[in-house]
Order: C-alpha cells, then structure tokens, then sequence
C-alpha cells in the first residue's frame, strides 16, 4: 500500500482507535509521526532493528519511499500523522531513511490544543501547518538517552492546556503509554513536585483568574473542577497563603 501525497502541500491524518495496526506501505512523501496517546511501535526497512518504540513527546520522520508498518503498543491509541513533501522535512532526515527525536518544546503545547480539533475543523489545518513548520524550524537532537524529562515536559503541558480536567492517574499513565508508578516518579523527579500538586496549584492560579475577573468563589471552584468553595479555599491558603476572597481584592 503506497500513500500519495502528489502536488498537494500538506495533508494530516488522526488515527484515535484501539488496537491499531498498519502494515507495510511507503509514500511518495516525507511523513512525520506524533504519538499523542499509547506507545507506537514502529518497524522500518533497512533500519536493523526489529521495532522502534515511540513514545508521546517524540516525534518520528521518515523520507518519501521508505517502507515501514506501524502498530499500538497496547489499549487505546491516538496519533497525529503530517505528509509533506521531503524538502519540508530534509533538515531532519539530512539524507537519512529516518529519524527520530524529541518534540521541539514550543510545539508541546499547539500539540496539546491541537489535540481537541477535529481534521474536518478550519482551525486544525491551521495548527498542523504550524506544527509543521516549527518541527521543520527546529534542529533536532537524537533521542534523549533520558526520555523521562521529555514525557514530563508532555505531561506538564497536557495538564495546563486543561487545568480543570480530572487528569486521573491511571487515565493520564495510558494515555503517555507507561505505568502509573514509572509516570508519578518521573513527573516528580523532573517537574520537582507531584501530579497531584501541580494539578492543585493549576486549578488555584486558574481560579484566582476568574475570582479577579468578577466571578463568585462557588462558580470558579466548579469551572477548575472542584465539588465545593471549601475544597478550593483549602487549596487556596495552602498554595496561596490566603482566602480565594482575597483575589478578588488584590485585583482592584
């Protein structure tokens, strides 16, 4: 099976679905690859190696004509597929089959608002060129010998772009592919607090906002996804050493 891209500039491709598997193919094109939920598990002509595994927050492209079969790793699986013509992408392969790399971090969160768009919406035609272009911009490393600080980086900017989310613990370990217990250790150790601390401090700083903007405490605690005002008041004075009242006045 061979993809064509033909004189199109540009086309994208989201594949949300459990067990998903693509056997082998090739494009006319060179295509970049961006895990956003599950590992992948990536197997290219030539490379010598059985698979490659990619994981959310790495980013893998491979030149026009280059076969390759992909597959989820396990569980529920998303990922964003770009096609563009080789020279968009020749500052990443140099001549090279392949390469894989970390996301540039600028593109972190547009991945993250991109995340919530459908293919069919105006706005994400708009982000994948953008995505494209800085991914073309950057000049990419090879893959961290340290992937940890790279996935938490992701996980950092999946939590910001929704501070009011439940983001639970297991939810958030299959959607970056990796155990509950490896994923709060890495996010402590690189982000230097728990996940659950700085969903508390996102959901305060997201609260303050809206307090300062005229809102009452009850209708911002609900709009950062707490149950009641008291749940948010404790956060308040344990992050910001005062009542969420005191917002609103520091405002004025």
């Amino acid at each position: 099976m061979v993809f064509a891209l033909g004189t199109a500039k540009l086309h994208a491709a989201t594949v949300a679905a459990t067990g998903y598997a693509m056997d082998w193919h090739a494009h006319d094109c060179a295509m970049l690859m961006l895990p956003r939920r599950g590992a992948l598990q990536v197997q290219l002509d030539g490379s010598g190696r059985p698979e490659h595994r990619l994981m959310p927050g790495e980013a893998l492209v491979v030149a026009a004509g280059v076969g390759h079969r992909s597959r989820a790793e396990d569980g529920a699986h998303r990922h964003l597929a770009l096609y563009a013509p080789a020279t968009e992408l020749e500052g990443w392969l140099r001549g090279r089959a392949w390469h894989a790399a970390p996301v540039p971090p600028r593109l972190l969160a547009l991945l993250a608002y991109r995340d919530g768009l459908p293919d069919t919406e105006a706005r994400a035609g708009l982000a994948d060129s953008l995505i494209l272009a800085e991914t073309a911009a950057a000049l990419p490393p090879p893959l961290a010998r340290d992937h940890g600080s790279v996935l938490a980086r992701a996980v950092a900017a999946h939590l910001a772009a929704d501070p009011a989310g439940p983001h639970e613990l297991d939810a958030l370990a299959a959607r970056f592919g990796i155990s509950r217990r490896h994923l709060t250790r890495l996010f402590q150790r690189h982000e230097g607090e728990s996940i659950g601390t700085r969903m508390a401090r996102l959901r305060v700083e997201a609260a303050a906002s809206l307090i300062a903007a005229g809102h009452g405490v009850m209708p911002a605690a609900h709009q950062v996804g707490l149950a009641s005002p008291s749940h948010l008041a404790r956060l308040f004075r344990r992050h910001m050493g005062q009542a969420p009242r005191m917002a609103r006045s520091r405002s004025r």
